[in-house]
């Protein structure tokens, strides 16, 4: 969590922030700089907020907080005898607050404090478990003007669509995200197109954000050491399309998830289908999908249908699942209020995000895609699609992440042994297993071990992989994508399958 300081013009008091939370007369008018969640990101005038976590209390952490400057300490109006006891030696050194319901109360004081930035932005939210990074920036490309920029704020990283910061957090914490939005604000934006993850909802990290579109790409397997189990990851994903009525939805309805949400609120709320179905995705008034798709070395063609016309598109994508993002953006611009004709461009201008299907190609050398697939649906998709475009046979690298969903490992085996003509079995990023294990791990769900090698250094493999290459091939290195480390224990060591990939192509011969 990072802490979140009031940029804004206005200013305000520790007083004001707390009128409509507590009786706040007694409080001091004391300027209030900025709040924050983890003492860590405390400076001075800050109040700190110290909520009941999955380990400890934030109240742990309060004087810890005081001592970098915090005035102030929020907390629960209940709390156990252990609270009472930090609260009665910090109440000498800051004001102390107990405010009943504090977590529900978040968002009304984060928006008091930010002026409720999201409501003077057009915001998109992206959720699902494969496409938020390539829907979220493909949206942002195609409404990025001079006199209109746009935002992103994601896996990639947080600002306007052309100069990104480091993202710690797929979804930031409800602070770091008001504050961020109000940047923008700021700096001119006019829209920010934000991936939302599982988990940043069922934190409520998002609580009280005005979003005016809720996207959703699909639901698949993923994040079942967070969730424990995939009824409630699902339950977790919905909340962005049930809790505000107000939102218009654009719903992937080839997906099993999107149509059932689409069950559920369909006939009370304003929502687009897309797809590569034109009887599913007619079954609402606002519509687009694509039909007679031909797959080309340089992208993919199609015939785009939609509620508001039809046009021939030319994507310099590669992957049917970039024709369903793209499908997915051009809803949101539609929503957005742009003209058919000129969305129509902006989709056909769309440029690969880093590390999502990302090829490096060289003239008489074989091709190399780089992706974040790391989950079997994501890994499945890209190496159907990647077939598509290739004469060749398909090598595929990847391995799994340590200290995540285990049961995924030899299902994802399984998809790489069925639809690649060879398989690399590396590390990802191990963190705290034994990256050996995890390997032997992936390697039950092999049938043909014929066609398997096993290198454990990432570095290797991908070397391995390119040199094993003709021409006519293509290696597929899949799990890892944009990230330029390898976390092994709690260390993160520079490592880059797009640096490497090139390398080796330039050694190749």
């Amino acid at each position: 969590m990072m802490a979140a300081k009031n940029d804004q013009a206005m200013r305000m008091t520790l007083k004001q922030l707390l009128s409509d939370f507590c009786e706040s007369e007694y409080l001091p008018d004391v300027e209030v700089k900025g709040l924050a969640l983890d003492s860590r990101y405390v400076e001075q005038a800050y109040v700190f907020v110290a909520l009941e976590g999955g380990f400890d209390h934030g109240l742990a952490y309060a004087e810890a907080a005081i001592s970098r400057g915090a005035i102030a300490v929020l907390c629960d109006a209940q709390h156990d005898q252990y609270c009472q006891q930090i609260l009665s030696k910090i109440m000498t050194m800051a004001v102390c607050v107990p405010v009943k319901d504090l977590h529900a109360k978040l968002s009304l004081l984060s928006n008091k404090f930010y002026g409720s930035p999201s409501e003077k932005l057009f915001v998109t939210g992206v959720t699902g478990t494969d496409g938020k990074t390539s829907v979220s920036h493909f949206i942002a490309q195609a409404m990025n003007a001079s006199e209109s920029p746009a935002a992103v704020i994601g896996t990639l990283g947080n600002g306007f669509i052309d100069q990104l910061g480091e993202a710690t957090h797929t979804t930031p914490d409800v602070f770091s995200l008001n504050n961020m939005l109000a940047q923008f604000v700021q700096q001119g934006a006019k829209s920010v197109a934000m991936e939302v993850s599982s988990h940043g909802l069922d934190q409520d990290r998002v609580l009280g954000i005005n979003f005016d579109v809720a996207v959703l790409t699909n639901l698949t397997r993923d994040h079942l050491d967070y969730h424990g189990d995939i009824e409630s990851y699902k339950q977790a994903k919905k909340k962005l399309f049930i809790e505000n009525y107000d939102r218009t939805l654009v719903l992937n309805i080839d997906d099993v998830f999107g149509s059932e949400i689409f069950s559920e609120c369909g006939d009370e709320r304003t929502i687009w289908l897309y797809g590569l179905n034109e009887v599913q995705a007619k079954q609402s008034k606002l519509f687009a999908y694509a039909n007679h798709v031909e797959n080309k070395p340089e992208g993919m063609k199609f015939m785009l249908v939609s509620s508001h016309g039809s046009a021939e598109v030319s994507l310099g994508l590669m992957g049917e699942f970039n024709i369903y993002n793209a499908l997915a953006s051009f809803c949101v611009l539609l929503q957005n209020g742009m003209n058919f004709n000129y969305a129509v461009k902006r989709i056909e201008k769309l440029q690969t995000v880093a590390g999502r299907m990302e090829v490096i190609s060289e003239v008489d050398k074989p091709v190399v895609v780089i992706d974040y697939a790391h989950t079997p649906e994501a890994l499945s998709q890209a190496l159907i699609n990647v077939r598509k475009h290739v004469i060749g046979k398909v090598i595929c690298v990847f391995g799994c992440g340590g200290d995540r969903d285990a049961g995924k490992r030899p299902i994802m085996a399984q998809v790489a042994d069925e639809l690649s003509d060879l398989v690399i079995l590396t590390s990802d990023n191990p963190r705290n297993e034994d990256p050996t294990l995890i390997i032997d791990e992936i390697r039950q769900g092999i049938s043909n071990e014929l066609k398997l090698i096993v290198e454990e250094d990432r570095g290797s493999a991908i070397q391995q992989a390119i040199n094993m290459a003709s021409v006519d091939d293509l290696v597929l290195i899949a799990g890892k994508g944009h990230e330029e480390f390898q976390i092994i224990a709690n260390k993160k060591i520079p490592f880059s399958d797009k640096q490497k990939a090139i390398e080796s192509l330039e050694a190749y011969a």
